[in-house]
């Protein structure tokens, strides 16, 4: 005859099992979370490393021409002693054109290819944009 004790055990170790493995499931779906956060809160790599002058440079083209294609007569160049700098001049910018530029999916590719800002200028006034604490500064041009 059987230990009446026997299903008892049986169902407790049954029952270790299942809470070990939803345990491990649990580990195992929160794992990434915790290293986005983790890396989120670490100082990243600059992506300029990963970008090189070619790519930001045909970023500045492809940039230039989708404005002109808008009807602006604008000029995108790189700037900066890192050519992490957008520098746009356009002559007809405004604030609601700056706002439309940076609030777009050009930003955001600027941003993953290592660009630090953009700086516009109309040739009376300077905005520079900062991509990394989304901010601006807009200040007079000096003749």
């Amino acid at each position: 005859m059987l230990d009446p004790g026997s299903p008892m055990k049986m169902m407790k170790t049954n029952f270790r099992t299942l809470v070990g493995s939803g345990l491990a499931l649990c580990a195992f779906a929160f794992a990434p979370i915790a290293r986005s956060q983790s890396s989120a809160s670490t100082p990243s790599q600059r992506p300029a490393a990963m970008a090189s002058m070619e790519s930001r440079s045909g970023f500045a083209t492809n940039l230039e021409s989708q404005l002109r294609q808008q009807g602006a007569d604008a000029r995108v160049q790189l700037d900066g002693d890192h050519r992490d700098d957008l520098q746009i001049e356009w002559q007809g910018v405004g604030r609601n054109d700056i706002y439309k530029i940076v609030n777009s999916s050009a930003a955001h590719d600027a941003r993953r290819m290592g660009f630090s800002s953009f700086t516009f200028s109309n040739g009376q006034q300077r905005w520079d944009y900062d991509l990394s604490r989304e901010s601006m500064v807009v200040s007079l041009v000096q003749p």
